[in-house]
């Protein structure tokens, strides 16, 4: 058991490139995104036993796939940390924070990654979300962001007039790719192949 925990606190489940932090279940989610796509191509293609037509096969076949890879893009790969200059982005399910250093009182990794702020707010990281896994192995993930992140909080040079920003987006690029992609397949088959 001693043994199991040992390579659960080696194991982090992010991936750094330069200042950004991922989390390796991004690319789970990109899968999803793809098998989606592809189940939304097989409904489209197959008539199934009361030959629908083919408008309503493609409708469905896009809505199933839209509605899957959005909600797997956002849980899965769109959530990250990157570090700047003067400031973190916390880029969440649904939100995105720009904190600029100063404003941050504390990286608790207790229970996932939260920055506390001098206000007394707190604001999540769901790159690092609380899971009984990272529990047991006492989050490396999250402490390896705090190890990167400290000494930019210790830095006298940053500056004070900064204030926090958060804006709600819904990655509206995903949903709409995957609606043309879909628009392109129902007119190559109805006007290329002429299916009905």
């Amino acid at each position: 058991m001693r043994a199991r925990l040992n390579i659960l606190s080696n194991f982090t489940a992010v991936t750094q490139k330069g200042g950004q932090f991922y989390s390796k279940v991004r690319y789970l989610g990109l899968a999803a995104a793809g098998a989606m796509f592809g189940t939304g191509i097989y409904v489209a293609l197959v008539p199934g036993k009361v030959e629908e037509s083919l408008i309503n096969r493609s409708l469905t076949g896009a809505t199933i796939s839209v509605t899957i890879a959005w909600v797997a893009w956002v849980t899965a790969v769109r959530p990250q940390v990157k570090l700047t200059e003067m400031s973190i982005i916390v880029r969440n399910w649904v939100t995105e924070s720009v904190i600029p250093y100063q404003h941050i009182a504390r990286v608790n990794v207790s229970n996932g990654l939260t920055f506390e702020l001098t206000d007394g707010s707190k604001i999540k990281g769901r790159v690092v979300s609380a899971s009984i896994v990272g529990q047991m192995a006492g989050y490396p993930s999250a402490k390896l962001i705090r190890n990167e992140i400290l000494p930019f909080l210790r830095d006298e040079h940053s500056d004070g007039n900064g204030s926090i920003r958060q804006t709600f987006t819904l990655s509206p690029s995903v949903p709409l790719i995957i609606l043309a992609l879909h628009g392109l397949l129902y007119g190559a088959l109805r006007y290329i192949f002429h299916a009905s």
